[in-house]
C-alpha cells in the first residue's frame, strides 16, 4: 500500500496566524509540515525574523547609498527596495542550504561545508553596514567635510597668498632699486679708486641682503608648513597651542630679518647712487636700468592684480550654477562644493576621522561586527539547531519520496524489460513464421520446377521421336558425336 504524503493529510492543520506564517515564508520553511509542529514554530520564526530585518536594513542602506551619490529620492527607493530583496534572497538561499548534523555542536564538515556561505554572510554584512555608518556619524562627516574644504581653502588662499607677496617684493625691490643694475653684481673695475671701493660694498650689501632673503624664505616655508598642520588639529588642545606659539616665534624672527634687509637696502640704494654718481657710465647704465625696471615693475603688478582677483573670489558661491558653469568658470569654491558632496568624499572623510578619533573607530568596528554576526546568526543557528518534529518529519518525506522514486525507476525497469521480453519472443515468432511460409513456398516452387521439367522431357521425347521418324540417321549419327 503507497503511503500517503504529508501535503496530502485529510485534515491539514490550519494556519498559525499571519505573523507566524509570513515569518516562516521569509525563512522558507515548508508551511503544511510546520504546522504539524508546534513545538519548532518559534525557531524557525525566530530564523525568518532575522532573515527579514537584514533584508529591511539592507534597504535603508541602500538607499541612503545611492541618494548619496544622485541625490535622487525616488531612484534612491527604488535601488533600496531592490537591494533589499536581493539581500533578503541571497540570506533565505544561504540558511536553507546550509549543512547541519542535527546536533547542538558544529562539527568540523558542517563548518568546512558552510564556509562558503559564511564568507558571503560577512562580506553582505560590511556592505549592508557602510552606509548606515555614514548615515550614524553623519553630523561628524560633514563638519570634517567642510573642515576639509576650508582647509584646501586656506592653502589655495595662502599660496596665492604667498606668491602675491612674492612678486610684490620683487615689484617694491624692482622699483626700490635694491636689485641694482646688473653691473653691480660683476667684479669690475673702473679708473676710479672712489667708485671701485663703492662697487665693492655694494657686493657686500648685496650678498649680505641675498642671504637674509634666504632666511626670510625659509621662514614663509616654515610658516606655510605649519599653518597646514594647524588646521588638521583641533582648536584648544596642547599640540594646537604649541604650533600656534611656534608660528608666532618664527614671525617674530621673521620680523627681525626684514628690519635688518630693509636698512642694508638702504644703504646699499645710498651706494649705489653715490657710484653713479661718481662715473658717468655707470650713471647711463642706471639711467637704462630704471626704464627696465618701470616696465618689469608693470608687468609684476598686473600679476599682483591677477591674484588679488583670485584670492577675492576663491570663496564666492554660486549655487544657482550648473555642474558645467562651475567646471569652466567656477570659483574654487565651487568646484570643492562640487567634489565634495559625493558618497565617496564622505568615505574619505570617515576614514580620516577614525584615524584621528579612536572612539570613533571602535564606534565603526562595532558597528560593522553588530552586522556581521546579524547576517551570519542564521548560518551558525542552523548548524548548532537541533533536529526538531518538523526535521524529522521533512526527513521522512524526503525518504518516502525517494522510495517512492526508486519503486517508481524499478517498476519502470521492470516495464522496460518486460516489454524487451514480449518484443524479443514476438520478433522471434515472426521470423519462424516467415521461415516457414519461406519453406513452403520454396517447397511448391520445387514441385512445380519438376513438374515443367517433366513435361519438357515429354516434348522433346516427342520432338526427338518425331526427328528419328524422318531420318534415323541423323539421331545415330548425333549419337556417335
Amino acid at each position: 500500500m503507497k503511503s500517503k504524503s504529508l501535503f496530502e493529510k485529510e485534515e491539514p492543520v490550519k494556519r498559525c496566524g499571519i505573523i507566524n506564517e509570513f515569518l516562516w515564508t521569509c525563512a522558507g520553511v515548508n508551511k503544511t509540515v510546520i504546522r504539524q509542529c508546534p513545538t519548532d514554530y518559534a525557531k524557525y520564526a525566530g530564523i525568518g525574523g532575522t532573515i527579514l530585518f537584514t533584508a529591511l536594513m539592507a534597504t535603508l542602506s541602500g538607499s541612503y547609498a545611492l541618494y548619496s551619490v544622485f541625490y535622487n529620492l525616488y531612484a534612491a527607493i527604488a535601488f533600496g527596495i531592490f537591494w533589499g530583496l536581493l539581500i533578503f534572497n541571497l540570506d533565505r538561499f544561504i540558511v536553507n542550504t546550509i549543512y547541519s548534523d542535527g546536533k547542538t555542536t558544529i562539527s568540523w564538515m558542517e563548518l568546512c561545508s558552510g564556509m562558503p556561505r559564511i564568507i558571503m554572510a560577512i562580506f553582505l554584512g560590511i556592505v549592508i553596514s557602510t552606509p548606515l555608518e555614514l548615515k550614524i556619524f553623519e553630523d561628524a562627516i560633514d563638519i570634517r567635510i567642510e573642515q576639509d574644504k576650508e582647509r584646501l581653502l586656506n592653502e589655495r588662499i595662502s599660496g596665492s597668498v604667498h606668491e602675491r607677496d612674492s612678486i610684490a617684493q620683487k615689484r617694491d625691490e624692482i622699483l626700490s632699486g635694491a636689485r641694482g643694475v646688473t653691473m653691480f653684481d660683476t667684479n669690475i673695475t673702473t679708473s676710479s679708486e672712489e667708485t671701485n671701493k663703492l662697487l665693492v660694498e655694494i657686493r657686500r650689501l648685496s650678498k649680505s641682503i641675498n642671504e637674509i632673503d634666504a632666511k626670510i624664505k625659509k621662514f614663509d616655508g616654515q610658516i606655510s608648513e605649519l599653518r597646514k598642520k594647524l588646521f588638521q588639529y583641533e582648536e584648544g588642545t596642547t599640540i594646537y597651542s604649541n604650533t600656534l606659539r611656534r608660528i608666532t616665534s618664527i614671525k617674530k624672527s621673521k620680523k627681525i630679518e626684514s628690519e635688518k634687509m630693509a636698512e642694508l637696502r638702504k644703504q646699499l640704494s645710498t651706494k649705489q647712487g653715490e657710484a653713479a654718481a661718481s662715473d658717468e657710465t655707470l650713471k647711463s647704465l642706471m639711467s637704462n636700468k630704471q626704464t627696465e625696471t618701470t616696465q618689469e615693475a608693470k608687468r609684476l603688478q598686473l600679476a599682483v592684480d591677477s591674484l588679488n582677483r583670485t584670492i577675492s573670489e576663491a570663496n564666492t558661491r554660486h549655487k544657482d550654477w550648473n555642474e558645467k558653469d562651475i567646471k569652466e568658470r567656477g570659483s574654487f569654491r565651487d568646484k570643492l562644493d562640487m567634489e565634495y558632496k559625493g558618497f565617496q568624499a564622505k568615505m574619505q572623510a570617515f576614514d580620516e576621522l577614525k584615524e584621528e578619533n579612536t572612539a570613533t573607530k571602535i564606534s565603526s568596528w562595532f558597528i560593522m561586527l553588530l552586522f556581521i554576526i546579524i547576517e551570519t546568526a542564521p548560518t551558525f543557528f542552523k548548524m548548532m539547531m537541533e533536529d526538531g518534529p518538523y526535521d524529522f518529519l521533512l526527513q521522512a518525506e524526503k525518504e518516502r519520496v525517494k522510495m517512492m522514486a526508486e519503486d517508481t525507476v524499478r517498476e519502470f525497469s521492470d516495464d522496460l524489460k518486460t516489454d524487451k521480453t514480449i518484443s524479443e519472443d514476438r520478433n522471434k515468432e515472426r521470423r519462424n513464421a516467415e521461415m516457414d511460409a519461406n519453406k513452403k513456398i520454396m517447397d511448391r516452387i520445387s514441385s512445380i520446377q519438376m513438374e515443367l521439367l517433366d513435361e519438357a522431357l515429354i516434348k522433346w521425347k516427342s520432338k526427338e521421336l518425331s526427328k528419328i521418324d524422318e531420318d534415323p540417321s541423323l539421331y545415330i549419327k548425333t549419337s556417335d558425336l
